[in-house]
């Protein structure tokens, strides 16, 4: 069976559509396109002046170079992608709608399709040629976390919507931050630093103005000292709970926290705690009268039962006589 290529205007024409061929531009020639001009030059040689055998050996050499060289490079292809497996990449790559897109992750393994090396990250193969940087473990874990804070971030309300319920989200979106290396930081866009800063100097006004209204909520000295029994009760837990509150604040939202309120707070604190000194002072007397008295309503009642033991004994002596 021969192979036939057609010739037009002294140029080769392909007419095969071979998805498995190697594309080539400019003045690039491949190992098909070579065997076909090889073909096509013994088809159409002068049969009056053949090409010599040495010329033909010539060019049979040069397509075995071509060929070794391609698989060499093949060779170097798998090794490449072979070191790759197990380090921290990022693909550059398009999606379905044809946006360019990038996958970052670690390669898992290498493998081949259709004669193509692949790498294998994030659940997906991607051709050699589609590998943008490898990185190492510190600089991808930086370029995870940065998204990661970016997008907590912007999940977060502008600093005029925040309220004191958003406080668990500012937190942790500064933990993430502290946590990073000094390396890992600068992968932060800057934009979404200052957007977190922002939010912590408002929420700690927040936070100062909540413990505020705590202590304006609270019952002056006078109401209690005279409060008694459930009222009492009341004011103290609401003096326990201000406390806490306080306690609980960051040093840089008590520096928000007015200087009065914590006066307020430390006298109310200070008048309940002489209320209880005194009431237990007063109840060591208290117990101290009540048994006195209880001590000489028994001596009492002694005295009572001996004047009638006494007169029963002289009523027996009268009744004899």
């Amino acid at each position: 069976m021969s192979l036939i290529q057609e010739v037009k205007d002294g140029q080769i024409v392909d007419n095969k559509t071979d998805t498995t061929s190697k594309k080539t531009s400019g003045s690039d020639l491949g190992e098909d396109q070579f065997l076909q001009l090889l073909v096509a030059q013994m088809q159409y040689q002068d049969p009056l002046e053949p090409t010599s055998n040495t010329e033909w050996v010539a060019q049979m050499a040069t397509f075995s170079m071509v060929e070794s060289v391609n698989n060499m490079n093949t060779a170097m292809q798998e090794q490449s992608a072979n070191s790759l497996v197990g380090k921290y990449v990022i693909i550059n790559t398009t999606d379905s709608s044809g946006n360019a897109t990038y996958i970052k992750g670690k390669v898992d393994y290498v493998t081949k399709q259709n004669g193509e090396v692949k790498l294998s990250v994030a659940d997906g193969l991607y051709s050699l040629d589609e590998l943008d940087t490898v990185a190492d473990q510190e600089y991808y874990e930086g370029s995870v976390m940065a998204n990661e804070l970016e997008q907590m971030i912007s999940l977060l309300p502008q600093v005029d919507n925040l309220t004191v319920g958003d406080e668990g989200l500012v937190k942790s979106a500064r933990e993430l931050y502290d946590k990073m290396t000094d390396t890992q930081k600068q992968f932060v866009d800057q934009s979404s630093l200052q957007k977190l800063i922002e939010l912590e100097t408002r929420m700690n006004a927040l936070k100062a103005t909540e413990f505020s209204g705590k202590v304006k909520a609270l019952p002056s000295e006078e109401e209690l000292t005279q409060a008694s029994g459930e009222t009492l009760a009341g004011y103290r837990k609401q003096l326990k709970e201000a406390r806490e509150y306080y306690d609980n604040l960051t040093d840089a939202q008590k520096e928000k926290v007015d200087e009065g309120d914590v006066e307020t707070l430390e006298k109310l604190e200070e008048a309940l705690d002489n209320m209880g000194k005194t009431s237990a002072g007063k109840t060591d007397s208290d117990t101290d009268a009540d048994a006195e008295t209880e001590n000489g309503g028994a001596e009492e009642s002694g005295s009572t039962d001996e004047v009638a033991d006494i007169l029963k004994k002289i009523l027996e002596e009268l009744q004899k006589e």
